[in-house]
């Protein structure tokens, strides 16, 4: 289980190779959302999302043996553009196995970042199994999207940089995927500031975390149906479930048609192009399922900008109506 030390290391390891992004007080949104809102858009990162910080600070563990033999991964989007542009900054190669339903802001992302692309199936099964045939084979190394200490303790140094700018804060609310995301934040905030109130948010699509709190152990899904795409993985990874079972206080769902709304909310009120999986946390508020009060001052991570093009020109049409 990673501890804030690794959280901390990771902040000094990976700060030349990452944005800090701003934390962006935004009261526009304060009546909709039911709390005093403050957005962490990792959209500004240069790979549009927060998995440059994971990605980045795996690679840089390394040794300079292991980084020659190249990097690999299985990702829907995000992590892949995380790999590629690590492995270009540090002079390696990747491969990286998309699905072919891969979003194609993302598949051209880490085309512009070096990664040499892979197109395997639509499930994460199938894209597991090509990667761990080019570990066996080619002796690549697999930088997993968040299965991997490194990677959690990167994606937490986001935590640690809210805390610094606002010490003050009731709550923070963040997207779950496979995990990697919350269980970072949540090791640095309940390790600097055990008071804060940690929340993830799950789609109802897919909702493993959730369902394996209910059950006391992590299960997984029969399938996973989603706008979500950074988080349709359908198990729950038993190292974050204990972590998140240990450091994270509250976890809800939302249906789809919120994820929609955030989007477009986001749009209009704080002009930021959100992708479904980062505007989890706004949507959960709209909903009525975040647990948080008027007066709270409330952080949500939004996790990342590559939206679809035909999904944005979808939702811009809804703004000019």
């Amino acid at each position: 289980m990673i501890t804030l030390q690794d959280v901390q290391q990771a902040r000094e390891r990976i700060a030349p190779y990452i944005v800090r992004t701003p934390l962006l007080r935004i009261p526009a949104l304060d009546q909709a959302l039911g709390c005093q809102v403050y957005l962490k858009f990792e959209g500004f990162q240069p790979i549009g999302a927060f998995k440059i910080r994971g990605a980045m600070n795996r690679a840089l563990s390394l040794t300079d043996e292991e980084r020659a033999r190249g990097l690999v991964c299985a990702s829907s989007g995000n992590h892949a553009q995380g790999v590629a542009c690590a492995a270009q900054r540090l002079g390696t190669r990747a491969v990286i196995v998309m699905p072919t339903n891969a979003n194609p802001v993302k598949l051209a992302g880490v085309k512009s970042f070096g990664g040499q692309v892979e197109l395997t199936g639509t499930l994460s099964s199938q894209r597991e199994a090509r990667a761990a045939q080019l570990v066996a084979e080619a002796g690549m190394v697999n930088v997993h999207p968040y299965a991997d200490p490194y990677v959690a303790a990167g994606q937490g140094t986001i935590g640690l940089e809210v805390l610094e700018d606002l010490p003050q804060l009731d709550a923070i609310a963040v997207p779950i995927g496979g995990g990697g995301l919350i269980s970072g934040v949540a090791t640095a905030v309940k390790g600097l500031a055990p008071h804060v109130k940690t929340i993830g948010v799950e789609p109802a699509g897919a909702p493993r975390y959730s369902k394996s709190r209910i059950a006391g152990h992590p299960i997984q899904l029969d399938g996973v149906d989603t706008i979500a795409d950074g988080t349709r993985s359908d198990h729950a990874n038993p190292d974050n479930f204990a972590l998140i079972e240990q450091r994270v206080d509250d976890l809800c769902t939302v249906e789809d048609p919120f994820i929609r709304q955030a989007m477009v909310l986001l749009m209009s009120k704080a002009k930021l192009m959100v992708e479904p999986s980062g505007a989890l946390p706004v949507a959960a508020a709209l909903a009525g399922t975040l647990p948080v009060n008027k007066g709270d001052k409330v952080v949500f991570v939004l996790s990342g900008g590559n939206v679809d093009p035909a999904l944005a020109a979808e939702l811009l049409s809804q703004l000019s109506k």
